[in-house]
């Protein structure tokens, strides 16, 4: 039964009333230093002017970016620990002058890799004509040396450079930096048409297997009745076997050949594909991504990203038929959106079966694109830029879309920049990335994601430093900017209950929850003494994705006549790094009582309401009668659950006999709740069940008049927010809260705010925000203000 809802339906009387004993909240507006303080977004680029393109560290400590230094672009790099930003790629003495982009980092943080017109190899590289080519970089912390640039675009045949690599698409590089795929001209096409060659550097030079050409493309030229590009934007997984491209080839037919468009004379439509570079029957090594049923989409693909496996692949397009969806602004053509292929649907480890389900979904959309009933509503506009973390669970992406959360920032800077959010794919959530409430007046400047390997850490360039920050830029241009994510975790409390003496109880298993935002990746298990880890799925390497858990296995061994209790802790790696810890108890006898099941979870529910509901059995597994003297919760959250019917206390329970104990979920805060059901008997022995549920904030948000005027006072109640709370009032139209309030402590107010005194006439969302994700929204119709006519006197006009 849910309770009423303290919001009145006649709000203008009750705020009357509420004025009238003095009782009102008074609202008051955001300080962003004093409310909100936010110290996990951080400006990395020092005073590099134009910083663009950055690229992360798997543990998200290094960023590499490009930047504009002496009138040339170059490549630098900044420590995150010691703030310190150092350039990588300055002109060696007396070598001629030039650029150097896309610098990409591998996942270890070891090697870059970077297209550049600077010989910095003068053996096998000249300084004359113009000239591109793509280097590598052992960084110092791990044995190269400073400036130290490793040629890797040479020739096969000669080992000089090859001069000739295409800037349009920026190189791809493995995890541990050893395989380099960049762009370069397709031999015997026309200008512009490329093709891309894949260099393993652990391979000497002119040796076979150094360089691979990429499969798919066809042996005769290109045709004239379209123009092409060849296959380009390589993206390779950490291990180099697999690499993601575009390309307007028919690269997965058995013969490819080139591929038609819409229109003769103009470009073909691109696909992405993907190659494994190790398949046994390399006529079938590529793979389409972008289509369905094995059918090309019409409108093509862009932008791949690959997880560090290869198995999932995102990439954008404009094709309306890709996956069935709500989309809109189709005028005629659709906005483009993010997807995401799985190329292991049933997650046996083997890619590129036959799919058990659709392999693609669209991310770009409302709820990470994750339906019950119906199909995915897709983003109203345009979504581009796609990055990935290590598992495909965090897709990052810039966006123009203003349907996808309910509050919406407003637009600045380049064409390509946009709101920039994080698609939870298996938590069925966006998120955005800059989403505290002083924040919201920060323009959607932002482009160029990079994640970390959790995504806890994502690295993106953006002309909003200056807002960001606050801080004036001496820079100009373009910053990089690193913002931070902590992971909520859950660890329910055990319980073995009574076991004998000097044995080893029966195995157990803790689940880790991972709430969002970001993946957690588990590194460190300890246990108190008497308890054991024998196991489990969280472990170092092991990528917990939000809104999924991995699990710890325990054994109980007592070794003297008395109860025990212990911490299990879970933790990532640094010092920043998400943990969790919970109690572990038991005690050595003779065990008489079991709980039956001794873990579930209950329905999900609303904080405040009533939630779902359980039974559980204890059961006598002794050898002589007993009885229930006692049942109590215990556990992380006891006050979030009740006894609500018991079958089990003031009667005799005979060997094997069972009572039957109903356990209801009343949640008093969000995220997994759980709590201990202990039954114990007249001399002590006792069993415990585990009790756990999810819980969400479902605020209510409404005003008194929905009709309003610029610079006007209105009305305003809420209820469901969290408990003497901030709550952040403001429109949805990108600007800044206008005010803000405090929840009492049932999560509820009243009050009566002032309007902002320039407001855009017609339908407007307002919306209030707090904490843990509670957002609710009211519609109010602004009307002009009224304009009043002013007497006119004699002698001014009137005669």
């Amino acid at each position: 039964m849910r309770r009423p809802n303290p919001i009145s339906r006649r709000l203008a009387t009750a705020i009357s009333a509420t004025l009238a004993v003095s009782a009102v909240l008074v609202a008051r507006p955001v300080v962003a230093d004093e409310t909100f303080a936010d110290d996990r977004v951080d400006v990395v680029s020092a005073d590099v002017s134009d910083a663009a393109g950055p690229s992360l560290s798997a543990d998200g400590r290094w960023v590499v970016f490009g930047g504009l230094v002496d009138q040339r672009r170059s490549v630098f790099r900044t420590d995150r620990e010691s703030g310190i930003t150092t350039e990588l790629s300055p002109v060696p003495a007396g070598v001629r002058s030039g650029d150097t982009l896309h610098p990409r980092l591998s996942a270890d943080g070891c090697v870059v890799v970077a297209l550049t017109e600077i010989p910095f190899d003068l053996f096998r590289d000249d300084d004359r004509d113009a000239r591109w080519d793509a280097y590598r970089l052992v960084l110092p912390e791990c044995g190269g040396q400073p400036n130290g640039w490793e040629l890797v675009s040479a020739s096969e045949r000669s080992g000089t450079a090859r001069d000739d690599i295409f800037v349009d698409s920026a190189p791809a590089i493995s995890g541990s930096g050893a395989v380099i795929a960049y762009v370069h001209p397709l031999p015997g096409a026309p200008d512009g048409v490329g093709t891309i060659s894949v260099v393993d550097v652990t391979v000497p030079v002119n040796e076979p297997g150094r360089v691979e050409g990429v499969a798919g493309i066809p042996v005769e030229a290109p045709n004239r009745a379209f123009l092409y590009r060849g296959a380009r934007q390589p993206a390779l997984s950490q291990n180099g076997r697999h690499l993601a491209f575009v390309s307007d080839t028919t690269a997965s037919e058995l013969l490819p050949g080139w591929a038609d468009g819409p229109v003769p004379g103009e470009y073909a439509t691109s696909q992405v594909y993907v190659w494994d570079r190790r398949a046994a029957d390399q006529r079938r090594g590529v793979r389409l991504l972008s289509g369905r049923d094995g059918q090309r989409s019409l409108a093509g693909g862009e932008s791949p990203a690959m997880s560090d496996d290869g198995r999932i692949i995102v990439f954008t397009s404009r094709d309306r038929a890709l996956v069935t969806a709500e989309l809109s602004g189709c005028l005629p053509d659709c906005p483009s959106q993010v997807y995401r292929f799985d190329r292991d649907t049933d997650g046996n480890g083997i890619f590129d079966e036959p799919p058990r389900r659709s392999p693609l979904a669209i991310v770009s959309a409302v709820d990470a694109g994750v339906v019950a009933v119906g199909v995915p509503r897709a983003g109203d506009r345009s979504s581009w830029a796609p990055a990935v973390n290590a598992d495909g669970s965090q897709i990052a992406f810039v966006t123009d879309a203003i349907n996808l959360l309910p509050s919406r920032r407003g637009g600045g800077g380049a064409a390509e920049d946009g709101d920039l959010l994080v698609a939870e794919f298996e938590l069925g959530q966006i998120r955005r990335v800059l989403d505290a409430p002083h924040l919201t007046g920060v323009p959607g400047a932002h482009g160029a994601p990079s994640l970390s390997k959790t995504g806890q850490v994502i690295a993106f360039d953006t002309m909003a430093a200056g807002p960001l920050t606050g801080v004036h830029r001496t820079s100009t241009g373009r910053s990089i900017v690193t913002a931070e994510a902590t992971p909520k975790l859950s660890l329910a409390a055990l319980d073995f209950g009574t076991v004998l003496l000097n044995l080893q109880s029966a195995e157990l298993y803790a689940q880790v929850l991972n709430a969002g935002p970001a993946a957690f990746e588990p590194t460190e298990l300890s246990i108190s003494s008497n308890f054991a880890i024998t196991g489990g799925t969280c472990a170092r390497g092991v990528i917990v994705a939000a809104g999924t858990s991995c699990s710890v296995n325990l054994t109980f061994t007592p070794t003297a006549i008395r109860g025990y209790s212990g911490t299990l802790r879970v933790s990532g790696n640094g010092s920043d790094a998400p943990s969790v810890s919970t109690s572990v108890r038991g005690a050595a006898g003779d065990p008489v009582l079991l709980a039956e099941p001794g873990g579930v979870d209950v329905e999900p529910g609303v904080v405040g309401d009533v939630g779902g509901r359980v039974a559980i059995d204890i059961v006598n597994i002794g050898f002589l009668p007993s009885s229930v003297a006692r049942l109590q919760l215990g556990g992380n959250h006891p006050n979030d659950f009740a006894v609500v019917t018991q079958s089990c206390t003031g009667r005799a329970l005979n060997p094997d006999a069972s009572c039957t104990v109903e356990v209801e979920f009343l949640p008093q805060g969000p995220g997994y709740r759980s709590a201990l059901l202990i039954a114990t008997t007249p001399v002590g022995e006792y069993t415990a069940a585990v009790i756990g549920g999810l819980a969400r904030y479902a605020p209510t948000f409404e005003v008194d008049s929905s009709v309003v005027r610029p610079g006007g006072s209105l009305g305003i109640g809420g209820a469901g927010f969290p408990p003497e709370s901030l709550v952040s009032i403001g429109f949805d139209d990108g600007s800044k809260p206008f005010e803000t309030v405090t929840s009492n402590e049932g999560g509820s107010f009243l009050a009566i705010v002032t309007l902002p005194g320039r407001l855009r006439a017609g339908q407007l969302r307002l919306v209030a925000s707090s904490a843990d994700g509670a957002v609710a929204t009211a519609m109010v119709d602004v009307q002009r203000p009224v304009e009043r006519s002013i007497p006119r006197l004699p002698g001014f006009g009137l005669g």
